[in-house]
Parts: C-alpha cells; sequence; structure tokens
C-alpha cells in the first residue's frame, strides 16, 4: 500500500465509528433541577432491565483529597470493591472516618500534608466521610453496582456514555432529596436527552437492583 492510499485508509477509519464502541452504544445527558440553591452531586445511575446489559461492574481506584478544609470532590459514585485514596493537601493534620454503621464503620487515623491513605468498599451503601478534627468537613462515597454513573456538576448536569441499547430504570441518590426512578430506553448511536425534578425528602441506600 503506497503512502497516501494507507494515510486515506487510516483516516476513514478514524471517521467510522467502531463496531465496538460508538456505532453499537448510546448515551443519556440530561439536567437534575433541585428545590433549593446549593444543593450539588446528585448521583445518577442507570440499573439495566432484563437483558439489556450484562457487563460486569469492575473495582475502581478514585482519590479524594482534603483541600481548603473541605472534600473534594465531596461525592464520589464507585463500584464494589473500589479503593478509594483518601490525600491531604492542606497544611494542617486530618482525618478520615465512617460511623459505625451495618458494622462497617472504619477509622484511618490522622496524617499531615503530602500523606494518603486507602480503603476498599466493598459493598454498596452511601457512606458519609468525616473527619476527626474539624467535624465540618463532610463529604460521600456512594457505592453502586452499576457500569454507568455520573455525579451532576455545580450546574445540575449529567452524562452517561457507552451505555449498551436496552431498557434502564434511571435512579437518583442524594441525602436531602427524595430518590427519583423512571425507565429510559436507549439506542445505539442515539443520545437521550432527560431533565429531572427532585424534591426534598428522605434518601434510599443506593443499591442496583430493580
Amino acid at each position: 500500500m503506497t503512502g497516501l492510499r494507507m494515510v486515506a485508509a487510516l483516516a476513514l477509519a478514524w471517521l467510522l465509528p467502531s463496531s465496538a464502541a460508538g456505532a453499537q452504544n448510546g448515551s443519556i445527558w440530561g439536567a437534575v433541577a433541585v428545590p433549593e440553591a446549593g444543593i450539588t452531586n446528585v448521583v445518577v445511575y442507570l440499573i439495566p432491565l432484563g437483558a439489556s446489559d450484562a457487563r460486569v461492574t469492575k473495582p475502581l481506584a478514585v482519590e479524594m483529597d482534603q483541600r481548603d478544609l473541605r472534600f473534594v470532590p465531596r461525592v464520589v459514585a464507585v463500584t464494589p470493591g473500589s479503593t478509594v485514596t483518601f490525600s491531604n493537601s492542606d497544611d494542617v493534620v486530618h482525618n478520615v472516618f465512617h460511623p459505625v454503621a451495618r458494622g462497617e464503620g472504619f477509622d484511618l487515623g490522622t496524617w499531615p500534608r503530602g500523606e494518603r491513605r486507602d480503603f476498599r468498599f466493598e459493598n454498596e451503601g452511601a457512606y458519609v466521610i468525616l473527619c476527626h478534627v474539624h467535624p465540618e468537613m463532610a463529604g460521600y462515597v456512594v457505592v453502586v453496582a452499576s457500569p454507568y454513573r455520573a455525579v451532576t456538576d455545580d450546574r445540575g448536569r449529567f452524562r452517561l456514555d457507552g451505555v449498551a441499547p436496552g431498557r434502564y430504570l434511571l435512579r437518583t441518590w442524594h441525602r436531602l432529596l427524595r430518590p427519583h426512578e423512571e425507565v429510559v430506553t436507549v439506542i445505539a448511536g442515539r443520545p437521550v436527552r432527560v431533565t429531572l425534578s427532585l424534591d426534598l425528602g428522605a434518601a434510599r441506600e443506593p443499591t442496583a437492583k430493580p
């Protein structure tokens, strides 16, 4: 193959969607309206209905920093078995602990700037993360056995890409808001746009069971 033909072939391959990626998958874009200003970081996730998606959820490795006397990001959404690394970027000592609940409480101790500690979250649920040194600090690790998870940004927006075609139950979690559920259908190569409006109310434990 000549150099010109090779360049043309590579360009064509780049332009055409691959059978394993975008051509066979869809996406869900949306926004979440909340009842009060300042409520952010809503977790949005999908639960396959029927045989929509047999994808196995793999453990992740993510980081939650302690910076400016805050947990950053404030909320992370991971799968069971994932490891969260808690680092300290402040010039003061910090602590990380989760109160005892269902026998899963932990305390990683106290450490100075530049150090970090890890914890592996085995089971689904919403884990509040606190600091003994600074009781005003709070973060959340939300563990859900779904391959499709997102946390809304400061404008309430979220996006789920690479979703296999099929029917899903879209569900939300936030500690201050009543959970929302609705069925969505994903079609290959087509974005699904949804707008959710949430109310204040009791949250429930996140789970990937319909």
